[in-house]
Formats: structure tokens, sequence, C-alpha cells
């Protein structure tokens, strides 16, 4: 189903205010922006709104917009020659998270276990939790780092360090869009303090 480009513009308003913005939260004001047919009209980026909206359906442009956002493209993708190979990585993962949740747990686990730690989430010795560390080197995904948060509750985007602000803040932002399955809900469900 083609979508209006007048609407695809007003997701990616949404959303990008969600992705930037502390104070707007989608999921309450359901995606409403002020924006007009005017101010539409006059922008420079009508081609590739227009390109969303023939190609992808409502959820898709979402799911297009929200790959662009967290992969951390300040314009969701509306500028950028990789976005939708972004997209396509980004549907992957979604697609695979199952698997790729539970082998994250595994390294959380390893690491828990060679460091001696009683939880994942705090600080010890002046170092950053251990997700944390294991997310900013790449050895477990995004997309865990939520899910965790969605079930431990861990994250404040308030937070003290600069360093994790930021992440934080796309943590907290991105939890409305990453789903987590009674399966892996009770796998994990009281596993760490």
């Amino acid at each position: 189903m083609i979508m209006e480009p007048f609407e695809v513009y007003k997701l990616y308003l949404a959303l990008k205010l969600h992705f930037t913005k502390k104070d707007y939260d989608i999921t309450k004001t359901k995606g409403a922006v002020r924006a007009s047919q005017k101010s539409f009209v006059k922008r420079k980026d009508l081609t590739a709104i227009r390109k969303i909206a023939r190609d992808y359906s409502r959820k898709e442009a979402i799911d297009f917009l929200v790959a662009n956002f967290v992969s951390g493209d300040r314009w969701g993708g509306m500028f950028d020659l990789q976005s939708k190979e972004r997209y396509l990585e980004w549907k992957a993962v979604r697609q695979n998270f199952a698997y790729s949740f539970k082998q994250d747990i595994a390294k959380i686990d390893y690491e828990m276990e060679k460091e001696e730690l009683t939880s994942p989430f705090d600080a010890h010795a002046g170092r950053h939790p251990l997700v944390y560390r294991l997310y900013f080197g790449k050895m477990i995904s995004l997309e865990t780092i939520v899910a965790l948060d969605k079930l431990y509750n861990y994250v404040t985007i308030e937070a003290d360090d600069i360093f994790l602000e930021d992440t934080n803040m796309l943590i907290k932002k991105y939890r409305p869009f990453v789903q987590i399955s009674e399966e892996l809900k009770f796998a994990v469900c009281g596993h760490y303090k």
C-alpha cells in the first residue's frame, strides 16, 4: 500500500523528535507533530520522502526510519546512501534476535564469571557496568541491552556519566521498538540481580 509523502514526513518528524528529545515520547503522543503542507513542500528532501512513501508500507517506513535513527544517523536515513542497507541489516538482526539474545546472555554470563561479578548492571572499581562495556566493545547488540533494560529497568536517561548519557537515552528511546518473546522473558527472568 502506497503511503502519502506527507504522512511519511509526519512520521519522520515524530521519530526524529522521539530519538533526539528527552521530553518527547512517541508512545505518549502517538506521533502527533505540528506539520503543515506549506512547510512540507518547501523541504529539500522531498525526493527521499516520496521514495520512502512509494517503496514502503506504513510499518516498513517506521521500521526504516527507526533502523536508521538507532544506527546513529541523525537524519533517519533521509540523506544517506547506505540507509537501505542499514535497514536490511536491522531487519536481519530483528529476525535473528532470539538466537542473538541467547548468545549475548552467554557472553555476559561468561564475562561475569571471569570478572567475578554478581550483576552485569553495576559499576565496579571505577569501570562502567559490564553490559555497557560489552556493548561498546561490540560484543553484544543494542537490542540485547535494550531488552535487558525492559526486563530489569536499570537504565536512567539522567546519567552522572556524560559518556553514558547519550547511550542511556538511545536505550530508553529504542525500548518501544524492541519486542521480547515470552520464551526469552522466561529464560532470563530472575537471571540477574
